[in-house]
Parts: C-alpha cells; sequence; structure tokens
C-alpha cells in the first residue's frame, strides 16, 4: 500500500500506528494563492513555490519549497508501482481542495493495475467536533483504513469539474459546482462555498477570515492565542493554521491606514513562532472600527493585489466580491 496525506501531522501518526505500506505526505495548500492552468509541471511548481515564499516574506527559500514540490510529486508519479494507493482526507478546506486535485490528477494518469482508494472523513466517534486527521490519536486514525472504497467515476467526474472551476478565471464557475450534483464528495459543497467566502466582502472589503479577525481583536481580545480560539469558533470546521492567521493581521496592520497596531519585541511571527507568543499584543484601530461596521471599505484604503485561484483581483480588472446577504458572488 501506499498511503498519500496532505499534512505531515496525519502522515506521522499513521506511521506510529503499525499500519503498513509506505507514507507520503503532498501538501501545497491548493485553497491559496495562484492556481495556474495550463502550464508545465515546472512552471506550477515555481509559481506556487514564489507564493508560498513571499506569504512568508522569505522565510521560506523559493528554491526550497520548490524541491519539496518535486519531491512530492516524484512520488505520487511512483504510485504505479504498488498494489492500491490510499488517499486520506477529512472535511476542512484545506483538504478537499488538495482532494479534487489529485482525483483530477490521477484521472490524467495511468495506474495500471494499481487500486485507488479513499478515506474522507468529517466526523469520529466521541468527537462533538472533528478537527482533522491530525488530531486522532495513531489507532485511531488507523481504526479508519477499513472505512476506505475504491474511487468511482462519479467521484472522480466532480473532482475534475471542482478543480476547473477552481483554477478557473471566472469564479461562477465554482458557484455552478455548488448548485449541481455535489453528492459523491459530500463535503466538497460546504468547503467550496467557505473557499467563496475569502472573496472581499461587499459590507466592508475584508474577506471572512479578516472580518473575523477583526472582530475578534475589536471585542477585547488582544492576546495572539485568544484571537486564535476565538476566529477557530466562529468556523464550522477548521480554517486557518496559527501562521495563517498571523498574516492575516500583520496585512491588516500594515499600510497608510492600518486596522490594527501590533505591540510586541517585533513583527508578528509569521514562521516557526517562539514558544511565548503572549509577547505580542494586537490593538483595533479607529479605523478598523469603521471598516468593521460597514463605514469605510478596506479596499478602498488600501488597494488589493491577490490570487484566487485562477482569478486575479487587482485594481484595473474586475473585482468580484461576496454578499453574505445573498451568498453569492457579485462583480463590481
Amino acid at each position: 500500500m501506499l498511503h498519500i496525506h496532505c499534512g505531515d501531522t496525519s502522515a506521522r501518526l499513521l506511521k506510529q500506528s503499525g499500519v503498513s505500506g509506505e507514507v507520503m505526505v503532498w501538501a501545497d495548500p491548493v485553497c491559496e494563492g495562484p492556481l495556474p492552468g495550463a502550464v508545465s509541471d515546472d512552471e506550477r511548481r515555481a509559481i506556487r513555490a514564489k507564493y508560498i515564499s513571499d506569504s512568508t516574506r522569505g522565510a521560506l527559500a523559493a528554491q526550497t519549497v520548490t524541491d519539496r514540490f518535486r519531491k512530492e510529486d516524484e512520488a505520487l508519479e511512483a504510485v504505479a508501482g504498488h498494489d492500491e494507493a490510499i488517499l486520506w482526507f477529512d472535511a476542512c478546506l484545506f483538504d478537499q481542495a488538495i482532494l479534487v486535485r489529485q482525483l483530477d490528477w490521477f484521472s490524467r494518469r495511468g495506474l495500471g493495475k494499481t487500486k485507488l482508494s479513499l478515506i474522507c472523513a468529517g466526523e469520529f466517534p466521541g468527537m462533538d467536533r472533528f478537527c482533522g486527521l491530525g488530531d486522532l490519536m495513531p489507532k485511531e486514525l488507523a481504526s479508519l483504513l477499513d472505512t476506505r472504497h475504491e474511487v468511482t467515476a462519479a467521484e472522480t467526474e466532480l473532482a475534475r469539474q471542482a478543480y476547473a472551476a477552481l483554477c478557473s478565471p471566472d469564479p461562477t464557475a465554482i458557484e455552478k459546482v455548488c448548485e449541481g450534483d455535489t453528492s459523491a464528495l459530500p463535503y466538497l459543497h460546504d468547503a467550496l462555498m467557505r473557499y467563496l467566502q475569502q472573496y472581499p466582502s461587499v459590507r466592508n472589503g475584508l474577506n471572512r477570515l479578516q472580518n473575523n479577525a477583526l472582530k475578534a481583536v475589536a471585542t477585547g481580545h488582544f492576546q495572539l492565542v485568544d484571537i486564535f480560539v476565538q476566529v477557530d469558533h466562529r468556523e464550522d470546521r477548521p480554517f486557518a493554521g496559527d501562521t495563517t492567521l498571523w498574516q492575516v493581521l500583520d496585512g491588516m496592520a500594515r499600510g497608510r491606514h492600518p486596522l490594527l497596531f501590533v505591540n510586541g519585541p517585533g513583527p508578528l511571527p509569521l514562521w516557526n513562532p517562539p514558544r511565548n507568543l503572549a509577547a505580542w499584543e494586537i490593538l483595533v484601530t479607529e479605523t478598523g472600527v469603521e471598516v468593521l461596521e460597514g463605514k469605510k471599505d478596506w479596499i478602498d484604503l488600501h488597494g488589493i493585489n491577490r490570487w484566487m485561484g485562477g482569478v486575479h483581483l487587482a485594481r484595473g480588472l474586475p473585482l468580484w466580491r461576496w454578499d453574505e446577504r445573498e451568498r453569492r458572488l457579485v462583480k463590481s
């Protein structure tokens, strides 16, 4: 067997469980940043690696990320040498986005006699809120092995549609997938809808994660750990890791009209955070309060230059926003 994970933690836990077979990780966060369409593998890796390096302000060198991506791709290419390849995923957006990418990728490769199987967990017995495969004990994770099934044609076709929509320069393609029958992959609809909420709001120009983070600070949560807990509790499923949230806070504390003020020993720890996160305190500015209340617009104040899959949000280009009341995208 070859066990394919999209997280280092769950992969390590499976190795500890004693389940037989090789374990590999393919963890490019395809739900974040640009998703190039018809480009070579080398071009895709370079584009994705630059995005990740830039998002950490160079803490992760682009070449280091490219090398990891190449190694992961080479491991996928060797799948045909196994009797069975098992995809391990849970219901969060991070996992679901990688899942549709992997099923799309496998659909274009000859697997020979290799059986492609899927494990996709959205809950676990005894857990009120299932936070993902990485939160299970090794034996609990191993118990999911018997839930696997061979990937179906319906799952593959839906995944191909969803991944093409994520890569499309027209984001309404994602809405069309959500409006159709997504029962083949039961957690995909909610994951894609959560992805759409990362578009800037029509109300104030902030996406859902930014709004949740700003609201946490504005309601009296100044420490990083407290902010993380508050933001996480506003999500139906785990959504943002700690460094992702620190990047969001850092972004709102920059520019000529910052929404937040960072008080601490230096810039926010965007990578490899220190153990003493209490050294930083985050405060909301007057402008932050006005944006949170919808009196000012973050994009009007700050501009925008961001990729959402195949969509480039920037001045001079069509600006797509999320309408919370109508639960749909609008173009302005």
